[in-house]
């Protein structure tokens, strides 16, 4: 059951799949190779090993826990609604406070590097940065945890970059810190800013945490998608002021940043056609005059090619105040004449994209976001898709949102599709076992049990509901039905051996709680180190270990109470013959 949960990730596509299958792969291979070893080696090995083996008496510790057990499955047998009642209540409201801790794709993990950003004023020289920069450093060094620390001007930056001449008003300064640090990025980060706050510049630190969620892109983008390129800039930019009003939002951005302005000529078909123009001949001559020169020949030499071109003069003076008095080619009643453009056409100044961008052939402007410090991103966007519902979008204009809680969607997707996949596959692998219908649907209520602790786990410990959490809970399906396995299939045995019902769940609880909190509390010891560990990118699998950690705890505890309830309540008593 527990190799075929990780089957359905080869169905999976995009990034789910590209990140999980190598764990599946991998989970799957070593459980194949430790049944081979538990059939074969164990065995062999007891047999020679356990020749002399003596009765070993219960202790009086694990006694007790045994007979107070039996009486609470006694009294949860004569209360089975109430018990199965309050489980439900359970997993609804484990459900709602996990999903209001917010979504996220992964969770931040911590890094060993951070980035610090000093700004002067216009006027600074690259003398002044310098000195600011170098007192930076300096009382960088003085932290704890930094190891190295390296400065760079912006303005050469630049120069390496584009051969331009920089400001020289600003630095960009590189830290590095050592593996075993006792301060996260964002304490150290923090640090910084508190202990440099005295000089006369303005000083930012990126903390550099290796976000994963830049792996599908950040924060918000809602795409407007339509025809007319105007149109779509004005509803971008009420997008944009409604956007800046959810709370959360950060950055905001109407698309706009890479635009220029253009002149806009409106040509006047009526008056064009009393000089015999229409308006393509119109834009056809100032397509001419404005049209780039091109090369006419080259000249070749030993060492160089030279390229000629054949300018016009007054094409290469050619202004957009000038072109407003440009002459046209028409004709009227006395034959070939010339026509003032400003007498056929219009002029209007506009801001307008450098570029277009499409998405499946549609014209479309992004508007985007950044999340704010402290807000979660999965929250943040349900704010504002509730905030635009109540935009009225034109006719053939729709809005498309994209970004980072898009990516979360999808993968979310794949992982719920994974799940679903899976417990049908557990549960037909159960009836080819048990040669029976009911049993394995009984020990299927396992699974919300313990996802019901999974569930829990993230509330407790303020976690996102992340696609590495879902893995989680993927995982946890798979192993906890082992406990179900072993209470029905045993409660079976001793039915078939004429023991009555009841009895025979008492029974089966009293023998099985050991091995049932054995393989728990191994499973659970052995992800312990997940969840306390400091290492760095610790933090992108500990969501996973919550789940299955605190889903094995409680899922186990209430299958020793629970299923016996559910099998007293669908298994009926045999008829004595």
């Amino acid at each position: 059951t527990t190799i075929c949960v990780f089957a359905p990730i080869v169905i999976t596509e995009g990034i789910t799949r590209q990140l999980f299958v190598d764990m599946g792969l991998t989970i799957a291979y070593s459980l194949l190779a430790s049944l081979l070893i538990a059939l074969t080696v164990v065995p062999a090995m007891a047999s020679k090993m356990m020749t002399k083996t003596k009765e070993q008496k219960e202790g009086k510790l694990f006694g007790g826990l045994v007979k107070g057990y039996e009486k609470l499955l006694r009294l949860a047998l004569k209360g089975k609604p109430v018990v199965l009642l309050l489980v439900v209540a359970l997993l609804v409201g484990s459900a709602l406070a996990a999903v209001s801790n917010g979504t996220a794709f992964m969770s931040d993990m911590d890094s060993t590097q951070l980035t610090v950003s000093v700004s002067l004023g216009e006027e600074a020289s690259l003398q002044d940065t310098a000195q600011v920069t170098d007192e930076v450093v300096r009382r960088i060094k003085e932290l704890p945890d930094v190891q190295d620390v390296g400065a760079m001007s912006s303005a050469s930056t630049m120069t390496m970059l584009t051969g331009g001449q920089g400001s020289g008003n600003a630095a960009s300064i590189y830290v590095t810190t050592v593996q075993d640090k006792t301060m996260t990025n964002e304490e150290l980060g923090a640090l910084i800013v508190e202990r440099t706050a005295d000089l006369q510049a303005e000083i930012t630190v990126d903390a550099s945490s290796m976000d994963m969620s830049a792996l599908g892109g950040s924060g918000i983008t809602v795409r407007v998608e339509g025809r007319e390129l105007d149109t779509i800039q004005k509803i971008a930019g009420e997008i944009a002021v409604l956007l800046a009003e959810v709370e959360g939002t950060a950055e905001v951005s109407d698309g706009m940043e890479e635009s220029g302005e253009e002149l806009r000529v409106t040509v006047d078909k009526e008056a064009a056609m009393e000089y015999g123009l229409t308006v393509a001949q119109v834009f056809s001559q100032i397509s001419e005059r404005l049209k780039e020169n091109g090369t006419a020949t080259t000249l070749a030499e030993a060492d160089k090619d030279y390229g000629v071109y054949v300018i016009d003069e007054e094409n290469e003076a050619l202004t957009r105040a000038l072109l407003q008095s440009l002459m046209l080619e028409g004709t009227d009643a006395d034959g070939t004449c010339e026509v003032k453009l400003s007498e056929i056409a219009a002029f209007e100044m506009r801001e307008s994209l450098t570029s277009i961008r499409r998405a499946d052939q549609t014209r479309y402007v992004a508007v985007s976001a950044q999340i704010a410090e402290g807000y979660n991103v999965g929250q943040v966007a349900a704010a504002v898709e509730k905030k635009l519902a109540d935009y009225t979008m034109p006719d053939g204009y729709r809005l498309v949102f994209a970004g980072e809680n898009e990516t979360i969607n999808d993968a979310m997707e794949q992982v719920m599709l994974m799940l679903v996949l899976a417990l049908v596959f557990m549960y037909l692998i159960m009836v080819a076992q048990f040669q029976s219908l009911l049993s394995p649907f009984i020990i299927m209520f396992t699974i919300p049990l313990a996802f019901t602790g999974g569930l829990l786990g993230l509330f407790f410990t303020g976690s996102e509901v992340s696609v590495i959490a879902l893995i989680g809970f993927v995982m946890l399906s798979g192993i906890i039905v082992n406990n179900g396995i072993v209470l029905i299939d045993y409660m079976n045995q001793l039915r078939e051996s004429g023991m009555e019902k009841k009895e025979a769940i008492l029974t089966a609880g009293r023998t099985r709680l050991r091995p049932v909190l054995m393989t728990a509390l191994t499973t659970i010891l052995a992800l312990s180190t997940m969840v306390f560990s400091r290492d760095m990118g610790a933090e992108m699998m500990r969501s996973m270990a919550i789940v299955t950690i605190v889903g094995l705890l409680y899922g186990t505890l209430l299958t020793l109470i629970v299923i016996p309830c559910v099998y007293d309540l669908l298994i009926r008593e045999k008829k004595a013959r």
